[in-house]
């Protein structure tokens, strides 16, 4: 495994944008490594700076964080003298909200997208036009909702959209966001304000990763302005599907394990389209520069704010609409292990799919039936076919999603 070409470009972006902001320490313009950098263990190189190395044989991207000299040798998977420096960050820089708005921005514009047009036909998904929405207005329409550092095109590759088109006549909508520079909850508010105010949908979601969250934001009772925005805009929520949500969030967005989640993320993203490198190197530099303290960050954390808000209020969801797909990954025995990502192994260990927790997909309290939910995998038992950005290419989940919207 190598990084793609649009991989490469994802990571020649993230350090144009490192350097445009005077972060980036020293790299090569054209993605060779540092001169005289051999491959090292992660410990060896280490020091004041936020390394981005990648793996000398897989591509891997990962990060070696300021400080982390000396971790405790059964803390991670066994390492080699496998590491190359790709580029070193100024661990000292003040990213300010433009700087982080400047890379959600050279990555996708935030925008609601028709995915009638030109899909299948060998061009990219395009905006939606006041005519699509004159046609969706009081009709059933389908919205797909992408996870953290992702997009809709990316997020939902491997989807066969063809089958979905012709179920809701074309009225097929995607709403690409930031999700490193806004809260689920701005997310959501941002949607309703993109659509008529008598637009009167009638809605069936398909949502993955952290669009779980932006989903739950979007229908809650209990957030004044998003539940006034949404009157007269979505009439009726049909059924709603979350694929790998983070619906009560992850452990590894948490202060302690922030870290492993950027590497998480980070070996995803040199191999999928599902998440983007841009993203993940940008949230790496938000973290070393600001902490954990940023709000778009917390909310993704099991226990957050956001979530027991959410917990607190009512919500246009029920046991009747909701609809699961979930996954306990078998890292040890994958195709990824192959990567050399930089793993603890207690996240190896535990029941989750890389990112998300197997218990964390259902929303609280809920105890779905058989027809409502697929589980790769069980709490106890872990499985090596699905991970968390490997779920719409499995046909066990096309075949549900296209089932329960029939």
């Amino acid at each position: 495994m190598q990084l793609t070409p649009d991989k490469q470009a994802e990571l020649l972006r993230a350090l144009q944008d490192a350097l445009d902001d005077r972060a980036l320490a020293a790299a090569m313009p054209d993605l060779a490594p540092l001169a005289d950098t051999p491959p090292l263990p992660a410990t060896l190189i280490a020091d004041a700076k936020l390394h981005v190395v990648r793996h000398k044989d897989s591509g891997c991207v990962q990060f070696v964080f300021p400080g982390d000299v000396t971790p405790p040798s059964p803390a991670l998977a066994p390492q080699g003298w496998d590491w190359i420096v790709q580029a070193s960050l100024r661990a000292g820089e003040r990213m300010t909200q433009a700087m982080i708005n400047k890379i959600e921005a050279h990555n996708k514009p935030e925008r609601l997208l028709a995915l009638g047009r030109g899909r299948g036909h060998g061009q990219p998904v395009m905006p939606v036009m006041p005519e699509d929405l004159a046609a969706a207005r009081g009709r059933k329409v389908l919205l797909l909702v992408h996870g953290v550092f992702s997009s809709v095109e990316g997020a939902f590759a491997a989807l066969d959209l063809q089958p979905l088109l012709q179920r809701y006549e074309g009225r097929v909508f995607g709403y690409d966001h930031w999700t490193i520079a806004k809260t689920p909850q701005q997310n959501a508010l941002n949607l309703l304000q993109r659509l008529p105010s008598n637009a009167g949908w009638d809605v069936d979601i398909l949502c993955h990763s952290r669009g779980g969250l932006v989903v739950r934001s979007l229908l809650t009772e209990g957030m004044a302005d998003i539940a006034q925005a949404r009157a007269g805009r979505i009439a009726n929520v049909g059924k709603v599907i979350f694929v790998a949500a983070a619906n009560q969030g992850s452990p590894l967005a948490s202060a302690d394990d922030i870290k492993q989640f950027l590497n998480v993320a980070a070996m995803l993203a040199s191999f999928s389209p599902g998440m983007a490198l841009d993203l993940v190197i940008g949230l790496a530099r938000m973290v070393v520069s600001l902490g954990f303290g940023r709000p778009s960050v917390q909310a993704l954390a099991s226990g957050s704010a956001l979530i027991e808000q959410l917990e607190r209020s009512g919500t246009l969801l029920t046991a009747a609409n909701s609809y699961y797909a979930r996954a306990n990954f078998a890292y040890g025995d994958s195709l990824l292990e192959r990567t050399g990502a930089l793993l603890s192994k207690a996240l190896i260990d535990s029941a989750n799919d890389l990112v998300v927790p197997y218990g964390n997909v259902l929303l609280p309290q809920a105890a779905p039936d058989a027809g409502h939910i697929l589980n790769f995998g069980s709490a106890e038992h872990k499985q090596t076919e699905v991970w968390h950005t490997g779920f719409f290419q499995h046909p066990a989940t096309r075949d549900f999603i296209t089932r329960q919207l029939a």
